[in-house]
């Protein structure tokens, strides 16, 4: 799991260096002029400022068309788990399960899901809680059951729909310490992202069953 994170999170490093350039966004600088502004206690002027920053908004839109191509490769985490949880031996292939198979379907899922995100985001940073319990499972639809996108989201939000408080409290819990993993200089965050996965994948086998080998 922790290898597959680093590819992952080395991928990602890569493909938002390049987003910079192409769009000509400064993060470092526009991160020091947020601060100097966030400073003096003008928080609603800094994120206004910086959705002003040449480039700022093409690069976001760039990095989230770019981290989809890596999506696919988070189906490898519950695979890994899956294998473990079963007592099959895994396989460095199995990293990649989600590129050879249904690859064109994850990433359907994750811009639905991250237009989704994106609109909460827009109202506030609380509608994004209450609307990530329903996208919980969809992953591991696409992956055990080979749903399309919108057959994941579907039954995910069904099951969620059902067990909204404790899927609400899973994912808020899950993202949580996925956050605190970020806080500790980032390197926490190679343990605390995998146990993101691992409460998706225990949540599906509660409530779908495991998976058939």
């Amino acid at each position: 799991c922790i290898l597959l994170f680093v590819i992952v999170l080395v991928l990602s490093i890569i493909l938002s260096s390049i987003a910079g350039p192409i769009t000509g966004y400064d993060p470092m600088a526009a991160q020091d002029e947020m601060q100097e502004i966030a400073n003096d206690g003008r928080f609603m002027e800094a994120y206004q400022h910086m959705l002003g920053v040449p480039g700022y908004k093409e690069n976001i839109l760039l990095s989230s068309l770019l981290s989809l191509l890596v999506y696919p490769l988070y189906a490898g985490f519950l695979m890994i788990l899956h294998r473990g949880n079963v007592s099959e031996s895994v396989s460095f292939s199995d990293l990649f399960v989600g590129i050879r198979k249904n690859a064109l379907q994850y990433i359907i899922y994750a811009i639905i899901s991250t237009i989704a995100t994106a609109i909460g985001l827009m109202l506030c940073v609380l509608p994004v809680f209450l609307v990530i319990p329903f996208f919980f499972l969809g992953v591991p639809f696409i992956l055990f059951q080979n749903a399309s996108a919108m057959e994941a989201i579907s039954k995910s939000f069904n099951i969620a729909k059902n067990n909204y408080g404790t899927f609400l409290g899973v994912t808020i819990i899950s993202i949580l310490i996925a956050i605190v993993g970020v806080i500790f200089c980032g390197i926490g965050i190679l343990i605390t992202v995998p146990f993101y996965f691992a409460a998706m994948y225990s949540a599906y086998c509660a409530y779908v069953g495991i998976p058939a080998r």
